[in-house]
C-alpha cells in the first residue's frame, strides 16, 4: 500500500511516453556507416561447402561402410565353405596358444610325431626293454626271464599286433593261464578291455595308419610277493604310453599331434609259483590294469576301443584327461572325463 503527498500538485507527465514526434532519434554509428564486406577466409569456406555437402558426404561414407561390411561377411562365407570342403578345422584342435605344426616347403606335415612329446619314443617293440632278471625266491632267475618274457610278448600282442588291433584276441589269449582265459574273455565281449588292450573301433574314419609305426615308451618292474589269497607269485608292473597315429586328411591345418590318441597305462601282471596253483592257473594273469585315453571318442571308449576324434566344427578332442597323459605325474586312476 503507498501514499501521496496531497500538497504536491499531480504530475503532468505521460509515464508511458518514450519520445515525441519531435524528438530527434538517435542512431548507432554502425547503422549510418555504408556497408562493407568482410573477407571470406578458407577456414570460412570450409564450413560453407561443410553445410552445403554434409548430407551428400555422410550418405556416400555410409553407403561406402556398408558394401565394405558386405564384402567382408561374403568373403567369410566363401572361406568357411571352402575350409569345411578341404576338410580344414573351424577351431584349432588343441589350445589357443599350441605351436604351429612343422611343415615342409610345400606347406605339408613333416609327419604325425613331428613335434610332439612322442617324436623321441621308440617304435613299437623296440620300446618295450626289459630289465636284467635275477633271483626273487622263491623264483629263480630263470623263472625271473622267462616270466618277463611273457610278459613283453603280452605287451606286444595286447597293445601293437594287428591281430589285436584289427581282429580278435585270440593269440593274446593264448599266452594266458587257461583259467585267465575265460575270466578275462568276458572283458572283450563286454568293452572293458581297453586297460590292458588296444582295439580300433571298426567304423572309424580315418582309420590307424600302421605305416607310420606306433610308437611307445615305458618301465618294467618286478618283485616277488604274495596275492590275496596268500599265493606267492611273481607280480610283473609294466607302465607305458602308446601312441597310435591315424589318417587325418589335412594334418598340416591341425596342431601337431592332432592325429596321435594316446594311451598311458599301468598293468600288473602275476604270474604264481607252480607248487601254489593248480595246472589250470598256472601261467600268466593280469592281476589289475588302469589307462587314460586322449583324443578318442567316449562312444568308442564304452566300447573298449579307440578312435580319432575329427569333427571339423568342435576342433577339440572329446576326451579330456584329469592329467597329463605324458607327464611325470600321471597316476592311474587319472581317466578321462567319459
Amino acid at each position: 500500500m503507498t501514499s501521496e503527498d496531497p500538497a504536491s500538485p499531480p504530475s503532468t507527465t505521460d509515464r508511458y511516453a518514450v519520445a515525441s514526434e519531435t524528438d530527434d532519434i538517435r542512431v548507432p554509428d554502425w547503422m549510418r556507416g555504408p556497408a562493407t564486406e568482410a573477407p571470406v577466409t578458407g577456414t570460412d569456406r570450409l564450413r560453407l561447402g561443410w553445410e552445403q555437402h554434409a548430407g551428400k558426404l555422410l550418405g556416400g561414407v555410409g553407403g561406402l561402410v556398408a558394401l565394405t561390411l558386405l564384402a567382408v561377411l561374403a568373403w567369410s562365407g566363401y572361406s568357411t565353405v571352402q575350409r569345411l570342403q578341404d576338410g580344414e578345422p573351424l577351431l584349432d584342435r588343441g589350445s589357443p596358444t599350441a605351436p604351429p605344426r612343422p611343415v615342409d616347403e610345400s606347406g605339408n606335415s613333416l609327419g604325425p610325431y613331428v613335434g610332439t612329446p612322442a617324436e623321441t619314443f621308440a617304435v613299437g617293440a623296440t620300446a618295450i626293454t626289459l630289465p636284467a632278471a635275477r633271483a626273487a625266491a622263491p623264483f629263480t632267475a630263470k623263472q625271473v626271464g622267462d616270466a618277463l618274457a611273457k610278459v613283453r610278448n603280452a605287451l606286444i600282442q595286447s597293445r601293437l599286433d594287428p591281430s589285436m588291433l584289427f581282429g580278435k584276441p585270440d593269440q593274446f589269449l593264448a599266452l594266458l593261464a587257461p583259467d585267465a582265459r575265460a575270466h578275462l574273455g568276458k572283458d572283450f565281449t563286454q568293452g572293458t578291455s581297453l586297460n590292458y588292450a588296444t582295439r580300433v573301433d571298426s567304423a572309424t574314419d580315418p582309420n590307424l595308419d600302421l605305416a607310420e609305426g606306433i610308437r611307445a615308451r615305458g618301465t618294467v618292474e618286478y618283485l616277488s610277493t604274495t596275492d590275496s589269497d596268500g599265493i606267492r607269485v611273481l607280480a610283473i608292473t609294466t607302465r607305458f604310453i602308446w601312441v597310435y597315429p591315424f589318417g587325418l586328411p589335412r594334418p598340416q591345418a591341425y596342431a601337431p599331434g592332432a592325429e596321435l590318441v594316446t594311451l598311458r597305462d599301468q598293468v600288473v601282471w602275476h604270474l604264481p609259483h607252480h607248487d601254489d596253483v593248480r595246472a589250470g592257473s598256472a601261467g600268466l594273469w593280469v592281476d589289475s590294469a588302469d589307462v587314460t585315453v586322449f583324443n578318442a571318442t567316449c562312444a568308442a571308449i564304452r566300447k573298449g576301443r579307440i578312435d580319432l576324434e575329427t569333427a571339423p566344427e568342435v576342433g577339440l578332442p572329446n576326451t579330456a584327461p584329469t592329467g597329463d597323459v605324458y607327464g611325470p605325474g600321471w597316476r592311474p586312476g587319472d581317466g578321462e572325463n567319459c
